[in-house]
């Protein structure tokens, strides 16, 4: 009876974990990170409810071909925890020490002359450093996208300039269209100026370990400026994050 009671409770609270991943769909958010949590939560629940029928298909026979699909899932969970962790211990590794380093804000969606949440939250971050360390400068990067009026790069700078940084701290790359884009790009930026290839990385706690991967890969060290993502939206951009992880580490890019 207790078994039952703990599957059951168990049960329950993959269930809230699930609609807290379909939470976005409210807010009109689809991608991959919003639905592959959930099947794999309803994996869970559907063998904490049906142990019996988990045994007959584990045993019965087509046994090898179940076998060989649970032992897949499983290493794919594996993976999945390999990649959260690294993700994890980047963006823990805030800036230490006095020496000079280069701030790249990462872009992000700009709705008409103003940040969005997510970039608000990324200027922030770059913001508090560069007040804490009047010598460092900064790269805004961020070309513009088909429904965006001014680029993301124009974007941080306005802001920082209105919060008072002095523009001459700023620089910009504005061509850019994705990650990999915005850490090369910049780092053009870095080496046509002399500026610090030492660099702390503005933007979400979960978008620190790939700007560090592309950044190893233009001769720059990443640090993390890392800042919380917009509301709940956060569980479901980490786990979008995983797979991009997942194929920047398998495919190189």
């Amino acid at each position: 009876m207790m078994n039952k009671i703990l599957r059951y409770t168990l049960a329950a609270l993959l269930a809230a974990c699930a609609v807290l991943f379909l939470l976005p769909l409210t807010m009109g958010v689809r991608h991959i990170g919003v639905f592959y949590p959930v099947v794999i939560l309803l994996i869970f629940i559907w063998m904490l409810l049906r142990p019996a029928q988990l045994r007959r298909l584990l045993t019965g026979r087509r046994r090898v071909l179940w076998r060989t699909l649970l032992a897949f899932f499983a290493a794919g969970l594996v993976c999945i925890d390999i990649v959260l962790g690294l993700m994890i211990r980047q963006s823990l590794n805030r800036p230490t020490g006095d020496a000079p380093r280069t701030v790249l804000v990462l872009g992000c969606e700009v709705r008409g002359l103003r940040p969005s949440p997510m970039l608000s939250a990324r200027i922030d971050s770059a913001y508090d450093y560069l007040t804490t360390h009047p010598e460092a400068v900064c790269v805004a990067c961020g070309g513009m996208a088909d429904d965006e009026i001014i680029s993301e790069a124009q974007c941080i700078r306005d802001e920082l300039v209105r919060r008072g940084i002095d523009p001459r701290r700023i620089y910009m790359e504005d061509k850019s269209e994705n990650t990999a884009q915005n850490i090369s790009f910049a780092a053009e930026v870095i080496r046509q100026n002399d500026l610090p290839t030492d660099v702390a990385v503005a933007s979400d706690y979960f978008h620190q370990y790939r700007p560090a991967l592309y950044a190893r890969q233009n001769g720059l060290q990443a640090q993390s400026l890392g800042c919380r993502s917009y509301r709940f939206l956060g569980p479901c951009y980490w786990a979008r994050e995983v797979i991009a992880v997942g194929a920047a580490l398998v495919l190189g890019r």
